[in-house]
């Protein structure tokens, strides 16, 4: 992986454009608008979005949708996450807070 250190801003920003700003994340322009609010080069964005083409991206693409289905993914978001050796599974934007309880990063109740 390229730019490790950028993927979890590049994630978020595609994140919250589509699950909480309901802006499109399909189109070259969407993304590249993304990337760079997130503090990546445009060069660099524009590089990354070129290679969204090659087979080696279209392979991993596919890779990573069989391992989705064979989780039972059905829809998007869909998390799974590895803790304490189990694997636990969340669909729906809304369940984000249990993720986070399950890593840890959340206290329930709010008080």
């Amino acid at each position: 992986m390229e730019q490790p250190e950028m993927l979890e801003n590049v994630s978020r920003e595609l994140w919250m454009r589509i699950w909480s700003r309901d802006e499109d994340i399909t189109e070259s322009q969407s993304i590249l608008a993304a990337a760079e609010k997130a503090g990546m080069a445009t060069e660099q964005a524009q590089k990354f979005l070129g290679k969204m083409t090659t087979a080696q991206v279209k392979d991993k693409l596919k890779e990573t949708t069989e391992a989705a289905c064979k989780y039972g993914a059905f829809g998007l978001p869909f998390t799974v996450a590895h803790v304490d050796g189990k694997t636990h599974m969340f669909f729906g934007s809304d369940r984000m807070e249990l993720l986070a309880y399950l890593l840890g990063k959340f206290k329930f109740p709010f008080s």
